[in-house]
């Protein structure tokens, strides 16, 4: 009797083991093709450069101002869950090369916007070195570009020392493969974009030209981020 018993109790374990299994897998089941229809549904980012897209990653190294090489990666910089009135830094992007005439004389304007909006940690500027012209490219050469550092070869043929503006305290990536420039499917540098905290792009240099009340980025800077603040 004791034994038919002790079969019994374990039959019903068994029985309530196999209803518990079985329950997991159905909820398994369930959440799957929640998950499915859910991923199916949502639309795909809208990435790119132009206004109202969510702007490409950048992966490489970047250098600090008197600093050294480390990894870099914009989305570090970007709070994807951020929503329009909430608090966060904006984003500067400007893509240039060493070489390049129009950048030697974009570095007052960029020192010019980074003192105004930038040193108080208000934009996060961030500054992308390609390798566009048929000139020779270094990172010493970026770097002296950078921190306005003794070194001849910045602007074709010019020392780096002699460069407009300020040294440049924020970080420089290095895109001498050209594969962020690419990427952003440019045609030429200086090239500037002005995100939101959530990567978004709301102001295309490209896209606003001479005599456009937003042509220059301080005016857009202004606007987009103490005007809309």
């Amino acid at each position: 009797m004791k034994t038919t018993r002790q079969n019994t109790r374990t039959l019903v374990n068994d029985e309530d083991a196999d209803a518990r299994v079985a329950s997991f897998f159905s909820i398994s089941a369930i959440l799957t093709v929640v998950l499915i229809v859910v991923w199916t549904l949502a639309p795909p980012a809208d990435v790119g450069i132009a206004e109202g897209q969510l702007v490409p990653d950048i992966v490489g190294e970047g250098h600090e101002l008197n600093g050294d090489w480390n990894d870099f990666r914009l989305y570090d910089y970007i709070n994807h869950s951020w929503s329009e009135g909430e608090p966060g830094q904006y984003i500067f992007l400007q893509f240039m090369d060493s070489d390049c005439g129009h950048c030697w004389q974009d570095a007052t304007d960029m020192s010019n916007n980074y003192a105004t909006y930038g040193a108080n940690g208000g934009v996060v500027f961030i500054s992308v070195s390609v390798g566009m012209l048929a000139t020779d490219h270094s990172r010493a050469e970026i770097v002296a570009f950078q921190e306005k550092g003794d070194f001849v070869g910045c602007n074709q043929n010019q020392n780096c020392d002699q460069r407009p503006g300020t040294p440049h305290d924020w970080i420089y990536v290095d895109d001498l493969n050209q594969n962020a420039f690419q990427d952003y499917n440019l045609r030429g540098v200086p090239f500037h974009l002005l995100m939101s905290p959530d990567g978004v792009v709301v102001w295309n240099s490209g896209a606003h030209e001479q005599g456009d009340p937003l042509h220059e980025a301080g005016a857009a800077i202004q606007h987009h981020v103490v005007g809309g603040a």
